[in-house]
């Protein structure tokens, strides 16, 4: 299965020509909550403290993110990829930056009352937790369409379309959300199924 990142002609993992590559083909309506920004921004406040903070809300225009206001997505991406670059530095690759980082996220997260909310509702179990997964990313994230299906009695497959952010970060984030579910042996891999549109396998134990 081919994957577009790893064709010769893309640019470097973490570079700026690949962050400017993405914003340039964002979703028209594609928009995200405050509550994921400050998700992050915590993220970006354990590992480089309130200056760092500081100092990516002044790079993205902003005072403050608020939870159920909607932003740029253009914006989201780019204190993604100032987060991963701050976590990553020469220890570890951009990709599994990102990835840790979607974690951590989704982490914080799943402390806000959506968060608490849905694993309320989940219980522990797979199966429920899998079904509630297009809700939750419609709380954050608008302009996507989302799709799951059951493909096993311990897997499943989520498909977004119009999914722009990169998928080792929200692989981190989907894993992280079935641990806090209490899911055992959970594990998550993705691919692109065609231009635009993300698939995430899940299993489970």
């Amino acid at each position: 299965m081919k994957d577009s990142s790893a064709l010769p002609h893309s640019p470097p993992h973490g570079s700026e020509e690949e962050l400017r590559g993405l914003l340039s083909a964002l979703p028209e309506k594609a928009a995200v909550r405050g509550m994921l920004f400050n998700a992050v921004l915590e993220v970006v406040r354990q590992r480089g403290g309130e200056a760092a903070v500081q100092q990516c809300l002044a790079t993205l225009g902003e005072k403050q993110f608020l939870d159920f206001f909607s932003y740029s997505s253009g914006k989201y991406l780019e204190v993604l990829y100032a987060a991963a670059r701050l976590g990553g530095g020469e220890k570890e690759d951009f990709e599994t930056a990102l990835r840790h980082l979607g974690q951590q996220a989704a982490e914080n997260f799943l402390v806000s009352a959506a968060g608490r909310t849905l694993l309320v509702l989940v219980q522990g179990d797979a199966h429920r937790l899998l079904n509630r997964l297009p809700w939750a990313i419609l709380v954050g994230v608008s302009g996507v369409e989302v799709d799951v299906r059951t493909t096993g009695p311990w897997s499943g497959v989520l498909t977004v379309k119009g999914d722009f952010s990169p998928r080792p970060f929200v692989e981190g984030g989907f894993l992280a959300t079935f641990e806090a579910a209490k899911v055992n042996g959970a594990k998550v891999r993705s691919w692109q199924a065609e231009p635009g549109v993300n698939a995430y396998e899940f299993s489970w134990a």
